[in-house]
C-alpha cells in the first residue's frame, strides 16, 4: 500500500491584519483529500487565503489515486476533526462523504463540514439532491463541468460530427455518467455515440500502450472525432491520447483544457481548475469565517466557460475554426 502524502502549508495571520470575526486568536484548520497531488484547483484554493492574510491551516492528504487508502484517510478525518474538509474529485467525496443512497442528508464524517470541489455531476453521483442546493446539511461543494449540451454545441458549430467516439476507463464513475448523458442527447441532436473501453489488470488500471490500439478501432468504426468529457486516465497521458488521434486524422474535443494547452486536443470547452479552486474557497471563506452551515450555501458553478482553440492542431488536421468560434475562443498556438 502506498503512504498517503501529507503536504502542510501554513498560511499566519500577520500583524495588523483584518479578519471577519474579532475573536480570532487561532488559526482554522482545512483538510483537503485530493485524488492525484496538489494541482491548479488545489493551489488556487490555498492561495485564496494566502493572498488575503487569512488564519487558515490547510493540510493536503493525497491518495495517488489508490482508493484502497480512502477508508484509513476518513477514520484520520474522523480522529482529527478539522474545522473543514475539502475533498477533490468524484472518488474521494464519494468514499469520504458518501452518498445519499447511504447516509440520506447525513455525512460519512459525522458532524465534520465538508466542501467538495471538482466533481463533474454531483447529483449523478448521488452526493446531493440537486445542482442548487446540497440538502445535506454539512455538505456543500462547487461542480465544475460545463453542461453536455453547451459543449456538443460548440463542437457542431466547429465542425458536423455524426459519429463521436469516447474511449474510457470501465471502473470510471464519472465517465460513465459523461457517456450516459452522450447517449441521452444523441438522437435528439443526430449524432451516434462509438462507446470503446480501455482493458484493466489485475490491479484495475489501464495500460496507455492500448490508447492508439483503441483510437485505431474508433477509427474502424467510422468516427468523425473524439471526445474526453470525463476521464482522468485520458487526461493523464493526454499527449499520446491526442498525438495518436491526429496519426489517425481524427480531431479531438475536450472539457478539459490542458488537453489543448498540453496536448494537440483540437478544441476544449471547459471550466478553469485555478477558477474552480479560487469559488471553493469562497465558500470555505463564509463556513469558516461566517460561521454559514455548508448545507445553506447554494452547490455553486462557475458563471462562465471558456473555449480553447489549439491552431497547430487545427493546421495538422486541415479543420480550420469557424470565424463565429475564433471570435469567442482563445487560441493556443
Amino acid at each position: 500500500m502506498r503512504k498517503v502524502i501529507i503536504t502542510v502549508m501554513s498560511l499566519f495571520l500577520m500583524a495588523g491584519a483584518a479578519v471577519a470575526r474579532e475573536d480570532v486568536q487561532a488559526s482554522y484548520h482545512v483538510h483537503m483529500v485530493v485524488w492525484r497531488g496538489c494541482e491548479e484547483a488545489c493551489r488556487s484554493f490555498i492561495r485564496y487565503f494566502e493572498s488575503r492574510r487569512l488564519p487558515v491551516n490547510v493540510t493536503v492528504s493525497d491518495v495517488a489515486k489508490n482508493k484502497s487508502l480512502l477508508p484509513k484517510v476518513k477514520q484520520q478525518l474522523i480522529n482529527e476533526r478539522p474545522d473543514l474538509v475539502v475533498t477533490w474529485g468524484t472518488s474521494v467525496t464519494r468514499s469520504l462523504l458518501g452518498t445519499i443512497a447511504d447516509y440520506g442528508t447525513s455525512s460519512g464524517l459525522g458532524s465534520i463540514p465538508s466542501l467538495f470541489m471538482i466533481v463533474a455531476d454531483p447529483v449523478r453521483s448521488g452526493i446531493i439532491f440537486n445542482h442548487e442546493t446540497s440538502g445535506r446539511p454539512l455538505v456543500t461543494g462547487v461542480h465544475n463541468r460545463v453542461k453536455e449540451t453547451v459543449q456538443l454545441k460548440h463542437i457542431f458549430e466547429y465542425q458536423p460530427v455524426k459519429r463521436l467516439a469516447v474511449i474510457n476507463e470501465p471502473n470510471a464513475v464519472n465517465s460513465r455518467q459523461n457517456t450516459q448523458a452522450l447517449n441521452a442527447l444523441s438522437e435528439k441532436l443526430g449524432f451516434t455515440v462509438i462507446s470503446l473501453e480501455y482493458s484493466l489488470d489485475e490491479d484495475g488500471k489501464s495500460d496507455p500502450a492500448e490508447i492508439p490500439l483503441k483510437i485505431a478501432e474508433a477509427k474502424a468504426l467510422g468516427a468523425d472525432a473524439l471526445y474526453v468529457g470525463s476521464s482522468s486516465f485520458n487526461l493523464e497521458n493526454r499527449r499520446n491520447f491526442t498525438e495518436a488521434a491526429i496519426s489517425e486524422n481524427l480531431p479531438v474535443f475536450s472539457a478539459y483544457e490542458q488537453m489543448v494547452r498540453d496536448g494537440a486536443a483540437l478544441m476544449s470547452v471547459s471550466n478553469s481548475y485555478t477558477n474552480v479552486g479560487k469559488l471553493a474557497a469562497s465558500q470555505a471563506n463564509q463556513i469558516l469565517f461566517k460561521m454559514q452551515p455548508p448545507g445553506d450555501l447554494p452547490v455553486k458553478a462557475l458563471e462562465r466557460f471558456s473555449v480553447l482553440i489549439n491552431m497547430q492542431a487545427a493546421n495538422r488536421l486541415h479543420l480550420y475554426p469557424p470565424l463565429s468560434l475564433i471570435s469567442i475562443a482563445k487560441i493556443v498556438r
